[in-house]
């Protein structure tokens, strides 16, 4: 026996250590009657459906419409995604999700000489109008949401040959429906922080999205704020919804200096793109504190009328940060956690992680286990029976409040700055992230925070639940698609009509000339109708505002 290995105790696990929120709000052991001191029911919390729209933007929830429900898609070339998109329909999807790969978010096209190997093998690739028919090749456009992941330059394009496709196919605009993230601000701290600069024109080609939309495609919301990746790069549930809501005023007041009346614009962009962590209460308080604080603005700092305009819709991709690779079967758990937050803070669509995201894009079998947590919350649990079951709870509502507040407190901190451009430019909002970053990290390391199965009850590789990860295809035949990708854009190249492309393209560069309130979506339209490119036609762009044609810098334009 004194040989042996002694097992250890677990008994300090018996008791819980967190005495405060992951965003740091302290936790008291029990709250009470004490702590809603100040909070008044008609003017803070209110029912579901009335302003400040607390407890939701609809007064029966869910048992009026469910959430929309989507999963996490985009693999290899349109057809692919086209393909899996159909087999999402058939199992019960009520919406699509486009997820473009790492090159168009880069806002360059598969034969650039940076773009080997690249294309398509981080999401689909999408950089001409020939792709949106493949992408969408026999589905109605008029029967389901689509949403879009392009948060760059790159998004003003693909939203442009999505309109231009669907007009082509004799779909009513008026009945389309979807979001495309469109927001380049909160890009500075991504990967993707070239396709983001000049800033100020990044941000003056997303108000033209809006602009162009309002008018012509009504049930289309043409702005998401990535407020996921934000929460990725560090920010905590506080700074991440607070940071969003500033970066939405630049273009707020942006749309206003063009003219317009803050009711015309305002409910077609109150569509956030958030992450749901692993902090169950915390997370549910974040959205309702998030529609409080935009519905205040909107009312009282911009004079909206409308109750549209004040209602704030979340759509969320649940945290891919809080997966672990390690015995990747409690990822399911982790996942479903989060999708139940989502429900009970009454957001109008999300997409659940898949449990592999920890080493690669979902697989068919993990796009389909998100979904059927979609179907299992709906159908079986009952938990959307009732709007906003949690209100009323000492702690939900208190908890609530306090978010409010710290949102309010970083929101007027960045307007002091000069807005949220200001505040990216000059590095403030960059560094508070990178400090929660750090935070988090050494409460891991700490073990202060503890995630099961990476730095407490860990098993041996061999000792773990059994469950498929990877990658749906192999890697050779990835890159075999990428391949594929840099012929095809190739061979369009050869083969278009060239007099007719150059003559949009330099059309479009003379309407980019024009300043910051000329909007170029019809040009855009008109260049990918003669078959110019992403890359092209976000060159002539560049070029036509004192800027690189090439983002890189690494090739010319040759036409």
């Amino acid at each position: 026996m004194g040989s042996e290995e002694k097992i250890k105790s677990t008994r300090r696990f018996d008791v819980c250590p967190v005495t405060e929120t992951s965003a740091g709000i302290p936790l008291k052991d029990v709250y009470g009657p004490q702590d809603l001191e100040g909070i008044d029911y008609k003017d803070d919390v209110a029912d579901p459906g009335e302003y400040p729209f607390t407890r939701g933007i609809w007064s029966n929830m869910y048992r009026g419409k469910l959430w929309t429900r989507r999963v996490f898609t985009g693999l290899g070339s349109t057809a692919d995604t086209n393909e899996r998109y159909k087999y999402l329909l058939g199992k019960g999807a009520s919406g699509l999700y486009c997820f473009g790969d790492t090159i168009t978010h880069q806002g360059i096209d598969p034969d650039h000489p940076l773009a080997e190997g690249y294309a398509g093998v981080s999401g689909v690739s999408i950089v001409c109008l020939q792709d949106m028919y493949h992408l969408f090749d026999g589905i109605s456009l008029e029967d389901v949401s689509v949403s879009f992941n392009n948060p760059s330059m790159a998004a003003t394009v693909v939203y442009a040959a999505f309109v231009a496709y669907a007009e082509e196919m004799g779909y009513d605009l008026s009945k389309i429906s979807g979001s495309i993230l469109n927001e380049p601000i909160h890009l500075v701290y991504s990967m993707f922080e070239t396709n983001a600069k000049p800033l100020e024109l990044a941000a003056k080609l997303a108000t033209d999205v809006i602009e162009y939309s309002i008018k012509n495609t009504p049930r289309w919301h043409p702005i998401a704020p990535n407020a996921y990746d934000m929460h990725e790069k560090g920010a905590n549930a506080i700074q991440e919804m607070a940071f969003t809501i500033a970066i939405m005023e630049e273009y707020i007041q942006r749309m206003i200096k063009r003219g317009y009346n803050i009711d015309a614009f305002a409910p077609r962009v109150s569509v956030f793109g958030c992450a749901c962590d692993i902090d169950f209460f915390e997370e549910i308080c974040k959205f309702r504190a998030a529609r409080k604080v935009w519905a205040k603005l909107m009312k009282e700092k911009y004079g909206a009328k409308k109750a549209a305009s004040c209602r704030l819709y979340l759509s969320v991709h649940t945290s891919g940060n809080s997966l672990t690779v390690q015995q990747p079967v409690n990822n399911v758990a982790r996942v479903t956690l989060e999708s139940l937050a989502c429900v009970l803070g009454g957001l109008q669509s999300f997409d659940p992680a898949g449990y592999d995201e920890g080493y690669y894009i979902l697989t068919e079998h993990s796009a389909l286990t998100s979904l059927n947590i979609h179907n299992i919350l709906a159908y079986e649990s009952r938990v959307a029976s009732v709007a906003d079951p949690l209100a009323g709870s000492y702690f939900i509502e208190s908890l609530t409040e306090k978010m409010e507040q710290e949102m309010f407190k970083i929101i007027n901190k960045i307007d002091d700055m000069g807005g949220a451009i200001k505040a990216t430019e000059s590095g403030w909002i960059g560094s508070e992230m990178d400090h929660e970053l750090i935070k988090e990290q050494k409460e891991i390391e700490e073990k202060k925070r503890i995630i099961v199965g990476m730095n407490e009850f860990t098993v041996s590789k061999e000792e773990e639940v059994p469950i498929e990860v990877g990658r749906d295809r192999p890697l050779e035949e990835q890159m075999a698609t990428s391949k594929k990708r840099e012929d095809e854009i190739s061979k369009l190249r050869e083969t278009r009509d060239k007099k007719a492309v150059k003559n949009a393209l330099e059309d479009l560069r003379g309407q980019a000339a024009k300043g910051e309130d000329h909007n170029l979506i019809p040009a855009m339209m008109e260049s990918l109708r003669a078959k110019a490119t992403l890359g092209e036609i976000l060159g002539v762009i560049r070029e036509a505002n004192d800027a690189s044609y090439d983002p890189y810098e690494v090739i010319q334009y040759s036409l």
